[in-house]
């Protein structure tokens, strides 16, 4: 049996087994569809106040935590949480009702390297399984396809070779990306004629396209469907090199491991469409528990709207965004993801920059292997350059950051041998290490 015939089998049999069980994942499915297609903002608001209400009354009557707000007027009555809040409290946020079901743990440490952990009930890890078939199906993957799943494979995300075979999953360690492991996996991409989609990080996906550019390759012919690029910053060079190699639009997806697939850009369009269907999206002031204005920068907190278990109300998740929407009450999009606080430099005014102006310089400069850029005062900074071959463009690359940064920028550069990774095996582009609170001080 070739590959594409196993792959129509794993679908068949997906959905068959989704039948049998009383086609949760479908119905699941169909809801998603008929709250993200609400013409407009009012429809939408109507479409997703059951869920809302269900999971407001279950939080305020069933934990501990909830109980004071039993007498809320609204979501803007209760409080804004993070992860500190939920592990301090993690005993009095569990549902009383939900504990004696079985529950789901999910642990994550993201970009801070500090363990966290949240559980949650079936009916939210079928949601969580219908908006990613939902969100992969708009990019272009189909379940059944082999996905070639790019990211640090650490013991607790791990799969079995039954679990991976039968999932259609090639998981691709990032740890292995070298060379001759390239060559070695797009040799059995091209072998294999049958469907498949990229999903992985960002710059992991980089360093199969720059060996691609060293070894002046073509366009491969190895029917991937769908490329999907999560946790990082998604930069114009990594999504058009993506595209020309493999054939396939990029789309850049904004989720997390603790409640899940939160926004996706379309084909189409740089901005995210919102998963209103599973989670109210707010945009707070850095301050205060507000609403910015339109277009501005703020926290991104979100309520998850199927986690009983553990509700999760006006959780921020710790990364920053904008969101934009029109007087004409249509939905409203994120515009940007620019992750966490620290990782966010001011210019010399006091106004955050976002990391996709960094990005677009870098794609001039070949000869940088990486770079980061640091703030490291209101008005210096220091760029960290790791290069192969002997650097000649130290003052283009000055002059172009100060008209990102300021004519008043004191600028230093430092020639690394690596820019070091994450926990999460992840590179920042950006770093701030003046003080949270001195941050908070001047943004404009």
């Amino acid at each position: 049996m070739n590959n594409q015939l196993l792959n129509n089998l794993r679908k068949t049999i997906f959905w068959s087994l989704d039948t049998i069980k009383g086609s949760k994942i479908q119905r699941e499915i169909k809801n998603i569809e008929r709250v993200l297609s609400s013409p407009n903002l009012s429809t939408l608001k109507e479409r997703t106040k059951e869920p809302l209400t269900i999971l407001l009354e279950h939080a305020v009557n069933e934990t501990e935590y909830y109980k004071p707000y039993q007498g809320y007027g609204d979501l803007s009555d209760f409080p804004v949480m993070d992860k500190r809040i939920i592990t301090s409290n993690f005993e009095k946020l569990l549902s009383k009702s939900k504990q004696r079901q079985k529950l789901y743990k999910t642990f994550t440490s993201g970009s801070t390297g500090t363990p966290f952990m949240v559980v949650q009930n079936k009916e939210k890890k079928i949601r969580n399984t219908a908006d990613t078939i939902f969100f992969a199906s708009k990019a272009g993957f189909t379940i059944g396809d082999k996905l070639l799943y790019v990211r640090l494979w650490s013991n607790k995300l791990s799969k079995s070779k039954v679990s991976s075979n039968m999932q259609n999953i090639v998981p691709i360690n990032i740890d292995k990306l070298n060379d001759r492991y390239i060559q070695e996996l797009l040799d059995s991409l091209k072998q294999d004629k049958s469907s498949k989609g990229w999903l992985g990080y960002p710059s992991a996906l980089e360093k199969i396209c720059d060996y691609l550019d060293k070894n002046k390759s073509k366009p491969l012919d190895c029917n991937v469907k769908s490329i999907i690029g999560m946790s990082e910053n998604l930069s114009d060079h990594v999504r058009s090199r993506m595209w020309y190699y493999f054939n396939s639009p990029m789309v850049s997806r904004y989720s997390n491991l603790e409640n899940g697939i939160i926004a996706q850009q379309s084909i189409d369009s740089d901005h995210f469409t919102i998963n209103w269907a599973s989670y109210v999206l707010e945009i707070l002031d850095f301050e205060k528990n507000e609403p910015v204005k339109d277009g501005e920068l703020g926290r991104i907190v979100i309520t998850d709207l199927y986690n009983h278990a553990l509700p999760m109300i006006r959780y921020d998740t710790g990364d920053i965004g904008s969101i934009t929407s029109k007087t004409d009450g249509s939905i409203p999009v994120l515009k940007t993801v620019e992750g966490r606080k620290a990782d966010i430099l001011l210019n010399t005014s006091g106004n955050m920059i976002s990391a996709y102006q960094f990005m677009g310089i870098t794609v001039d400069f070949p000869d940088i292997d990486q770079i980061q850029y640091v703030q490291t005062g209101k008005t210096s900074y220091l760029i960290k350059l790791n290069t192969e071959k002997p650097f000649t463009g130290e003052e283009k690359l000055v002059l172009r950051c100060k008209e990102i940064m300021g004519a008043q920028a004191t600028i230093d550069i430092e020639y690394v041998d690596e820019i070091p990774l994450l926990s999460s095996k992840k590179r920042k582009i950006t770093k701030n290490l003046m003080p949270s609170d001195e941050i908070s001080q001047l943004v404009n």
